[in-house]
């Protein structure tokens, strides 16, 4: 099953053996160097609790509605600061170039695939205008590619694979 991150961020867990404290996902953990999920994070802790997260090997499942984990000790603490992580909503915004400087688009989402955890997408946008015209352009990420703090460099063979058009007025009213 694919699933976006837009589509994970908010929902709420649900424990199947007893009723878990009502909490909701607010991020994706993942490793930077293999795209695969870590985790998911519910609470960034503060200065007097430590934050709080799912590991992806205890959910259950991921529906429209909710994320299903087995009980409460699925719930761990995080000892380290979610600052150290690579998340999804850091992601978010991230400008996409050519090793050759050309624009390719702005980081919108994240496609993951449940149960592997594989993060398969990367959703670009160019705007709202391009985005209701022409439709979000999908970067597959079986290819290597840069990344530093604001921006992912790829190389321009990696361009010729972007998924173009995958939506938007043009598709929908076949004027392609």
């Amino acid at each position: 099953m694919r699933i976006s991150g837009n589509d994970i961020v908010g929902l709420p867990v649900v424990c199947l053996d007893e009723s878990c404290k009502t909490m909701e996902i607010k991020d994706i953990i993942y490793c930077n160097k293999d795209f695969i999920i870590i985790g998911f994070l519910l609470d960034e802790g503060g200065y007097f609790h430590q934050g709080k997260m799912i590991s992806f090997e205890k959910v259950v499942n991921i529906g429209e509605n909710a994320m299903v984990v087995q009980n409460q000790k699925s719930i761990i603490e995080i000892t380290k600061k979610i600052n150290q992580f690579s998340t999804r909503q850091k992601i978010i915004g991230s400008e996409v170039v050519t090793n050759d400087g050309n624009h390719v688009g702005i980081v919108q989402d994240l496609m993951i695939e449940f149960p592997t955890g594989k993060i398969l997408e990367i959703i670009l946008t160019e705007g709202l205008f391009d985005d209701l015209v022409d439709g979000r352009s999908i970067l597959p990420l079986h290819h290597f590619f840069n990344m530093d703090q604001h921006t992912i460099i790829i190389n321009q063979s990696i361009n010729e694979s972007i998924v173009h058009n995958t939506g938007g007025l043009k598709k929908l009213l076949s004027l392609e």
